[in-house]
C-alpha cells in the first residue's frame, strides 16, 4: 500500500475533527455541498489512478535503468533506510514542483489539469482533498531532472508522497500566522494567500513544502490582515459533479479553438498565458468573471431530505473506493473498469442533485436500473451488497422526491 493511501483514513479523520470543531464554535467554514463537492473530485482521482499507469513512472523507470551503469561508476547512491537521504530527495522534489505548479498557473494548457484544486469557493481539510484527475498528464516532465542526479524511482515516489502529505494540513483557516514559519515553510496563512482570487494574492506562493522557493524566485506574498481572502477561481465553475470540474479550462479552449477564424489563435491559445482567449471567440462568448466586491458562492438550496440523500451516497462511495483500492489487485482490468465506471457514474449523479439539476429525479434512478443490470458481471462476494443497496437507494429516492411535490429537487438557474 502506498503512503498517500494509507494516510486516507487519517485524512478523513482530520476533516472529520475540524468539521467538528466548525460546528461546535460555529466558524462556518464547511457547507455541506462544496465539502462533498471537493471530496468527490478527490475520489475521482484516485479511482482513474487505478486504471491507468503512470505517465512519470512510465519514462523515468527505463531512463534510470538505462543511467544506473554511470550513476554506480560515480559512487552515487540513495538509500530509503538514510534519513538524510529522503530529507534531501524531499527537498530536490520541492523544488521541481515549485516550477511545476507555478507553470501550471502561468499557462492555459497546465492550468487546465491544475483548476480542479482551486475551484473550491470554501478552505478547509476538504479542499486538500479536491485533486486534479490529469486528464491531460502534464506534470511528469518537471521531475525528469531528478535523473540527473541519480535519483531512483521508488525514492522519487516516496518523496513525492511525503510532498504531497505535508500540503494536506495547511488546507485550513484556523491555524495563526507564525512568523519564523513563514518564512522557510509552507504555511496555513501563505497557502491560503495560494488558495485566494484576490488580485493581490493571484498567482503567489507556489512552494509545496517549503516556501523558501517563492521568496528566492519573487512569487511571495505576505496574508495581509485588511484583505480577507476569497477562496475560489475568478471564472466560477458552478456545479459539484467532479467529472466536468476536470473539464472547465480543457472545455473553455477547445470551444475557442473551434470558434476562432485564425489558424494562429487555434494551435497556440493552448501555450499563452492563463486566461487568453481569441479575441473573436471572447467577443462571442463571454464568460463572465466573479465580482469580488459582491462575491456569492454558488449555494444551491435543495430539500433536508435530499441533502442528506446526497450524504449517504458520498459515504458509500467514499466506502468502496476505499475497499477497491485495497482489494483491486486482486481483480481483473474489466472488474475493476467496471466498477469504477460505475462509482463515477454516482459521483457525477450525486454532483448534478447537489446542484439541484430537476433531471436528476429520473437520472437517479436510471443509474441505479444499470447498476443493478450490471451485478451479474461485479465479483460474486458483493452481489447481494450492490443489490441491496440498490433496492434501499431507489426507495428511499422515490420516497423523497417522487412522494411529495414540496420535496423534490430545486432547479437552480446557472
Amino acid at each position: 500500500m502506498g503512503l498517500i493511501t494509507a494516510a486516507i483514513p487519517f485524512f478523513l479523520l482530520a476533516v472529520l475533527l475540524e468539521l467538528t470543531l466548525d460546528r461546535w464554535r460555529g466558524w462556518g467554514l464547511y457547507r455541506l455541498n462544496d465539502a462533498l463537492g471537493s471530496l468527490s473530485a478527490g475520489i475521482l482521482s484516485r479511482l482513474l489512478g487505478l486504471l491507468r499507469v503512470g505517465l512519470l513512472m512510465l519514462l523515468y523507470i527505463p531512463l534510470y535503468q538505462m543511467l544506473e551503469p554511470t550513476y554506480q561508476s560515480l559512487g552515487i547512491h540513495w538509500s530509503l533506510d538514510n534519513p538524510w537521504h529522503i530529507a534531501l530527495a524531499v527537498i530536490l522534489y520541492d523544488f521541481c514542483y515549485y516550477w511545476r505548479h507555478r507553470i501550471a498557473h502561468e499557462i492555459n494548457i497546465f492550468w487546465a489539469e491544475h483548476l480542479v484544486h482551486h475551484q473550491s469557493e470554501e478552505y478547509n481539510l476538504t479542499t486538500a482533498l479536491r485533486q486534479s484527475s490529469d486528464f491531460l498528464p502534464m506534470s511528469w516532465m518537471f521531475y525528469l531532472p531528478l535523473l540527473l542526479v541519480g535519483m531512483p524511482p521508488e525514492v522519487l515516489l516516496t518523496a513525492g508522497a511525503i510532498d504531497l502529505i505535508y500540503q494536506f494540513w495547511v488546507h485550513t483557516q484556523k491555524f495563526p500566522k507564525i512568523r519564523w514559519m513563514e518564512w522557510i515553510l509552507v504555511s496555513p496563512s501563505n497557502h491560503r494567500v495560494h488558495h485566494a482570487q484576490n488580485k493581490v494574492y493571484v498567482d503567489r506562493n507556489y512552494g509545496g513544502v517549503l516556501i523558501i522557493w517563492d521568496r528566492l524566485f519573487g512569487t511571495y506574498q505576505e496574508e495581509l490582515d485588511d484583505e480577507p481572502c476569497i477562496y475560489g477561481v475568478r471564472k466560477p465553475l458552478n456545479t459539484f459533479d467532479p467529472f466536468a470540474a476536470n473539464l472547465q479550462h480543457l472545455k473553455r479552449m477547445w470551444l475557442d479553438a473551434l470558434y476562432t477564424k485564425s489558424w494562429k489563435e487555434k494551435l497556440t491559445l493552448w501555450f499563452r498565458a492563463t486566461g487568453y482567449r481569441p479575441a473573436d471567440a471572447e467577443a462571442a462568448m463571454p464568460v463572465p468573471s466573479s465580482d469580488l466586491d459582491n462575491f456569492q458562492r454558488f449555494d444551491p438550496q435543495i430539500s433536508r431530505g435530499v441533502r442528506w440523500y446526497a450524504l449517504a451516497q458520498h459515504l458509500v462511495y467514499s466506502a468502496a473506493t476505499l475497499a477497491l483500492l485495497q482489494y483491486n489487485s486482486l481483480l481483473g482490468f474489466g472488474s475493476s473498469a467496471l466498477l469504477v465506471a460505475m462509482m463515477v457514474a454516482g459521483l457525477v449523479l450525486n454532483g448534478r442533485i447537489l446542484d439541484g439539476n430537476p433531471r436528476t429525479r429520473y437520472w437517479e434512478l436510471g443509474r441505479l436500473a444499470v447498476l443493478a443490470a450490471a451485478i451479474p458481471l461485479m465479483p460474486p462476494l458483493i452481489w447481494a451488497a450492490v443489490a441491496g443497496y440498490c433496492l434501499a437507494s431507489a426507495t428511499l429516492w422515490w420516497w423523497l422526491v417522487f412522494s411529495d411535490k414540496d420535496d423534490t429537487v430545486t432547479p437552480v438557474s446557472h
